[in-house]
């Protein structure tokens, strides 16, 4: 439960760590919730996005920018639904790696931390189509702009928190710290 409860924290601290953009803020957000998954598991990882997410919603506020309910309408909430699964996928190549190769190579661990990040991009930028689309009175994103916006100004950040990730996943779990 301290685990799960530290990476929540975490995730809200790389959330105030940021360079702001319009509509989807470059954070460290997807670092925790790449690392929660690569050293807490599938499971436990997830939970702790899961609860960094429920703190959001009843009105902590550790969101980007708004807290509470109304967080669900901002254009990068999809994002926030991805870390969930981000975690999950992240944690599961981890066990499947480490099942499989009694071990877990740092490339393993950046293969994983990208998988879990295709995911973070899948849900956020069908998020951001819908809301631009359907809800923001903006006129519309054609699908282009919105992966633009939402795929195209962050995945080479995204990519090295990847690589970061692995590095300190790899050295984290060589001292003992997290055992798989």
């Amino acid at each position: 439960m301290i685990e799960i409860s530290i990476f929540a924290v975490l995730t809200a601290v790389g959330a105030r760590l940021m360079v702001p953009v319009p509509f989807v803020p470059f954070t460290l957000q997807t670092l925790v919730c790449m690392l929660a998954g690569l050293l807490l598991g599938p499971k436990r990882g997830a939970a702790s996005q899961a609860l960094y997410m429920a703190m959001g919603l009843i009105g902590i506020p550790v969101f980007t920018s708004v807290a509470g309910p109304a967080a669900v309408l901002m254009p990068s909430f999809g994002y926030i639904l991805g870390f969930i699964g981000c975690a999950w996928l992240s944690g599961c190549l981890r066990d499947m790696f480490f099942k499989k190769y009694g071990s877990v190579t740092r490339l393993q661990y950046f293969a994983a931390a990208m998988a879990g990040v295709a995911v973070v991009y899948l849900i956020g930028v069908a998020y951001l189509y819908v809301i631009l689309n359907f809800w923001v009175k903006s006129g519309g994103a054609t699908f282009f702009k919105v992966l633009s916006i939402g795929f195209f100004s962050t995945i080479a950040g995204d990519a090295a928190k990847a690589a970061l990730a692995a590095v300190i996943a790899r050295r984290l779990e060589a001292g003992g710290v997290f055992r798989n």
